[in-house]
């Protein structure tokens, strides 16, 4: 006589996985479509405080060779927020960076603020600008910091704010 085999812990959670992310899929189509990003957002500007922003791209500069930079931006409607720069070969150059003040007018993108922490020491403190201008959803873009200029190409993105679900738990 043959036995049914019993279920293993690995199907039990797999079935439970798969339970939840239909669930997820579920629930994500009942959302707002406010509660959703979008490259092609047209509702929403840093002046009228309800657009977040996140800006990047890859920037590289002739008075330093070989340093080719990530920068990354996510900055919220009032114009602040946090950042990146990375270099995954001049690990030196990596740091966090806070975003004081900024904002977009017409076409064009300025994003202002210090060093927060540094692989380098002598980068934290130091004042930085990020600029760019927006053709559509890219933007020429470019890094000053410590007297260096980095010159590139990125993407723009303004999505509408998010409101964190931590506080729902």
């Amino acid at each position: 006589m043959k036995t049914k085999p019993t279920q293993t812990k690995s199907n039990t959670d797999r079935r439970r996985f798969l339970k939840l992310a239909g669930a997820t899929l579920l629930a994500g189509a009942a959302l707002p479509k406010a509660a959703q990003a979008s490259i092609n957002h047209f509702g929403g500007d840093f002046t009228d405080g309800t657009s977040n922003t996140y800006f990047g791209g890859v920037v590289t500069s002739a008075a330093g060779p070989g340093a080719i930079l990530n920068v990354y931006l996510a900055v919220d409607a009032d114009g602040t927020g946090v950042g990146t720069v990375s270099d995954t070969i001049h690990s030196q150059l990596n740091a966090h960076l806070e975003v004081r003040s900024g904002g977009r007018k017409g076409n064009a993108v300025r994003f202002e603020g210090v060093v927060r922490a540094a692989n380098d020491a002598a980068l934290v403190g130091k004042a930085f600008v990020v600029a760019g201008v927006v053709t559509e959803n890219f933007t020429s873009l470019a890094l000053r910091l410590d007297d260096a200029t980095f010159t590139g190409k990125g993407f723009f993105v303004s999505a509408p704010q998010f409101i964190t679900p931590i506080g729902s738990l």
